[in-house]
């Protein structure tokens, strides 16, 4: 196709919920997910540099007796969400990034797994509340 001449229309669509096939997998609500290189929606997993980050599940979908591709989850593309942290997490790890080590557990560990975003907020010790906006694809 060659460059545009004149104006067109893009038909935008907002893209704070995008819908995604499934794997043959479980969904979980607020659970962090990732896309595999057959481009279909997983939970997020630890150690899988090639997975791509696509956000938070924005509900439980169960595609585990399905075929790939059989059914569909939307996503939550913006926000924060509190997770739980593979270590201690001290206020001097507000602005750090970090990564997954499950679907719902976050890492500072960067090696071979995938940016989820950034720490804005401490709960507790072991609880830090992630913005994704900057990592999601």
């Amino acid at each position: 196709m060659a460059a545009s001449t004149a104006p067109r229309e893009a038909y935008k669509k907002p893209g704070f919920l995008q819908n995604y096939a499934l794997g043959i997998c479980r969904v979980n609500k607020g659970t962090l997910v990732s896309l595999r290189t057959d481009g279909l929606l997983y939970p997020a997993r630890a150690g899988t540099a090639t997975d791509i980050f696509a956000g938070v599940a924005y509900e439980t979908i169960d595609n585990s007796m399905g075929t790939a591709g059989g059914a569909f989850c939307r996503v939550e593309k913006s926000g924060s969400y509190l997770f739980s942290a593979a270590s201690a997490v001290t206020q001097a790890d507000v602005g750090q990034p970090y990564y997954a080590a499950d679907d719902q557990t976050v890492t500072m560990v960067g090696t071979s797994n995938q940016l989820v975003g950034y720490a804005v907020e401490l709960a507790d010790s072991t609880d830090v509340r992630i913005r994704i906006d900057r990592a999601v694809q």
